[in-house]
């Protein structure tokens, strides 16, 4: 394949070729990705089509998990309001909650005769591969493997639905990465584009729209025109309750921060499932404390939630989506993790630091109040 020099040039021969994508008239990716693994995927994908405007490209989120949990589905429907934002995708296939709906959705997708398939998965990449050649037949499809299992001598059974595989190859990693690298990695191989350092870094383009809510959001639950403070935005839970941080200790960061006068506007984010709860317990303290604290969670659309975090001021939250979006967004930002995955952490600067969970259990909620507290006050003084 012949290299070219205009920005996310094709570098080499990659496992999908140039000449099937020029005749590709349909791509499928198959990935049941959370709120920040498309921040950053979305990229690569975006790169991809506008080195082939020709494509359809669409993308498939079920998780195959075929049951009613309100979170999965809010989710899924969040990121196909997302998708449908970004104008590169055509269509989106979300969240099924019964194995019915599933195969439906299956029998919907195969009506586009999809060209080529790429599937990419940490825990079901053998289940995506069969589906994928369910859904086509005729396809090209390239399953990208977490790990590569007994060398791969067994690939050609465990994915005999797919015509290649890739695994990521980690030796051409640097010792210390971030989540873009490895994406970069997986997409040079598989599809041949190359992308700079510059380019890999995510972007949140906020729909006009939007603003007016946020507006209107902000002047409602703060309505003081003499306390328009500093705006900090803190999100305490997850989807994973080793990931959470405690509610008393966000009442309790959120009264060491107000303990110099300041007329602080702090917002608490949550998801729709936590917000009559949160909200409850946040009038009591409120009541008790009179700080100004107001409650947040998406109400319309999926772009209330990023349009908030970039007006912060500050952004302390834990391991969620919320970091990577206030990474987007250039805030500053604080953020707890566990030591898990570090390459998910946002790349080290003035503005943005990590505070790992290494004692105790390992949880977020063994970060003490103090540690966040005093993290806090060295990033805003070194800000002021």
């Amino acid at each position: 394949m012949l290299a070219v020099t205009k920005s996310n040039k094709i570098s080499f021969m990659s496992i999908v070729t140039d000449e099937q994508f020029k005749q590709c008239q349909r791509l499928l990716f198959i990935s049941p990705v959370a709120l920040g693994d498309f921040l950053y995927l979305k990229t690569f994908l975006i790169a991809l089509k506008k080195h082939y405007p020709h494509i359809e490209l669409d993308i498939w989120l079920d998780d195959n998990r075929c049951n009613t949990e309100s979170w999965r589905l809010s989710r899924s429907k969040i990121l196909q309001q997302w998708i449908e934002t970004e104008g590169c995708f055509t269509r989106s296939y979300g969240c099924t909650d019964s194995v019915e709906a599933s195969k439906a959705q299956i029998e919907q997708a195969k009506k586009y005769q999809y060209d080529v398939i790429i599937c990419h998965s940490v825990s079901k990449s053998q289940q995506y591969s069969k589906i994928a050649r369910q859904i086509s037949p005729k396809a090209f499809i390239v399953s990208s493997l977490p790990k590569q299992k007994a060398w791969g001598l067994f690939n050609p059974i465990t994915y005999r639905h797919s015509d290649r595989t890739f695994c990521l190859k980690a030796d051409e990693l640097p010792s210390a990465h971030h989540i873009t690298d490895r994406y970069e990695n997986i997409f040079r191989h598989i599809t041949g584009l190359s992308l700079t350092k510059a380019e890999l870094m995510p972007n949140l383009i906020i729909p006009a729209k939007v603003e007016p809510v946020t507006d209107e959001w902000l002047s409602s639950h703060f309505s003081d025109r003499n306390k328009q403070g500093p705006l900090i935005f803190l999100n305490h839970l997850s989807t994973n309750p080793k990931k959470d941080w405690q509610l008393t200790q966000l009442f309790e960061l959120i009264d060491k921060i107000a303990q110099d006068g300041i007329s602080y506007r702090f917002v608490i984010n949550v998801t729709q499932e936590d917000f009559q709860q949160v909200s409850t317990l946040t009038e009591d303290f409120v009541q008790q404390s009179q700080h100004q604290v107001a409650v947040f969670t998406v109400k319309e659309h999926f772009f209330e939630l990023p349009s908030l975090i970039a007006r912060a001021d500050f952004v302390i939250t834990v391991d969620t989506a919320i970091l990577h979006f206030a990474f987007a967004a250039k805030r500053p930002l604080l953020a707890m993790m566990r030591q898990k995955k570090p390459y998910w952490a946002p790349p080290a600067s003035k503005q943005s630091h990590v505070l790992y969970a290494s004692k105790g259990r390992g949880h977020i909620s063994d970060i003490s109040v103090d540690t966040v507290f005093k993290q806090y006050q060295q990033m805003t003084k070194i800000a002021n």
